[in-house]
């Protein structure tokens, strides 16, 4: 008896840890199409790109949503980023909103990049994710975004 006892209260344990761990980080996807992109080209080659993009959004936390990015991009003469910001408002299926704000590392190509963003507002049930720093992956295909992401505390 002494020994279920102990077994059960190790898997109760066991079953703490993983949850704690897993409020540690969590997981998305994105997928998106691309609304606006206005461009200005340089006469040297360079280009600057104001974009909104909107779609989908599935995490492996049980949550789900719509969301929508606006921002900027600077590329160079070679198609080469210099510089990129943006925002997004997201919605959850519960109608709680978080927003994220983050920028493309300098040198990634024009269809596929990484980059990091921060959770720097949230409601309801994301105001505890407030702070979480996230690395992306993005591609295009044509106007389609892809971009898995990961979050960390």
């Amino acid at each position: 008896m002494i020994k279920i006892f102990f077994y059960f209260l190790l898997l109760k344990l066991l079953f703490l840890l993983s949850a704690l761990s897993n409020a540690e980080e969590f997981k998305y996807k994105v997928v998106g199409k691309l609304k606006t992109d206005n461009v200005i080209h340089f006469p040297e080659g360079g280009k600057f790109v104001s974009f909104h993009h909107e779609g989908g959004f599935e995490t492996n936390i049980g949550k789900y949503g719509e969301y929508q990015c606006r921002g900027s991009i600077l590329y160079d003469k070679n198609e080469k980023l210099v510089n990129m910001f943006f925002a997004c408002e997201n919605f959850d299926q519960n109608g709680e909103k978080f927003i994220n704000m983050g920028k493309r590392f300098k040198g990634s190509d024009i269809d596929r990049a990484v980059g990091n963003m921060s959770i720097i507002e949230g409601e309801g049930f994301w105001k505890s994710y407030v702070g979480y720093k996230c690395t992306y992956a993005v591609e295009y295909v044509n106007k389609v975004i892809f971009a898995p992401v990961q979050c960390k505390n």
